[in-house]
């Protein structure tokens, strides 16, 4: 990166990661709506000329560089989506400059104190690339099926910004799917076979938190978003839409045997 002001003493980097309200600075970078979230700030914490921003990889100590940005002041207090209290409103210019790393490049760095706004002289030392990925990391087109492992904030942007590739290869398809507990390490296998395929169980699951499953209630309780952070869903197995309800529930059976899901995890039939 060739832009000589930007140095450590005249920069704040923001940690960003999983909030109090459940918003999830990933899936926001993937939806392109990163930059604007990030400019409303409960207090005044963007107080130097740059703002270098990092987003947290969830479950691990490596943070995605998400852009550089110049601070040209703020707007003041302001009413916030549907917050009670008032949030200042940042003005931050994106540096085109370090445009071609956003989104491809990777820090660890283990942030031992709470503060999510860091001094950039205090951790500069830290901070220690560890990978520059050729492709710019986006929700992009549909990946495959076989490529498909998703958390429950990710299903949601999918949904909410109804990604045509997506809603169109999941429309078409049944089959058997496995959600991952990551919090208590267990695994629950489903099938999908409504009309609308797996992008309609998709939506079942996101509006309910756990499907209508005994399992699952149990598990997440009805809706508990903290637990629901911790849930990703993959398929196991893709089956055309005039499959027989006989053969989904036939494999839904070998995959819950394969996965041992009903002695050790989720399923109670």
């Amino acid at each position: 990166m060739d832009f000589p002001d930007l140095t450590p003493e005249a920069t704040k980097v923001h940690l960003a990661q999983l909030n109090d309200y459940k918003e999830d600075p990933l899936v926001k970078f993937r939806e392109g709506t990163f930059d604007d979230w990030q400019c409303w700030q409960k207090r005044l914490e963007f107080s130097r000329r740059y703002v270098v921003s990092l987003i947290r990889i969830p479950g691990t100590e490596t943070w995605l560089f998400a852009g550089a940005f110049q601070q040209i002041g703020n707007a003041g207090k302001k009413a916030y989506a549907d917050r009670e209290e008032l949030y200042y409103q940042y003005h931050l210019q994106k540096i085109p400059e370090t445009e071609e790393y956003a989104g491809r490049m990777y820090i660890s760095f283990k942030n031992t104190v709470r503060n999510f706004i860091r001094l950039g002289e205090s951790i500069q030392s830290e901070l220690v690339i560890s990978a520059i990925t050729p492709a710019r990391l986006t929700f992009g087109e549909f990946p495959g099926y076989r490529n498909v492992v998703l958390d429950r904030n990710s299903i949601g942007s999918i949904l909410r910004l109804n990604l045509q590739s997506w809603r169109t290869a999941l429309s078409v398809v049944k089959g058997i799917y496995v959600l991952t507990d990551r919090d208590g390490g267990k695994l629950y296998v489903g099938k999908a076979d409504g009309i609308e395929g797996i992008w309609g169980r998709w939506k079942y699951y996101f509006g309910s938190g756990h499907g209508g499953n005994v399992g699952l209630k149990e598990a997440f309780g009805i809706g508990d978003e903290n637990r629901l952070q911790n849930i990703t869903f993959a398929i196991l197995e893709v089956m055309d839409l005039n499959a027989e309800k006989g053969e989904i529930d036939r494999r839904e059976t070998h995959w819950k045997q394969i996965l041992l899901s009903r002695e050790f995890g989720h399923n109670r039939n």
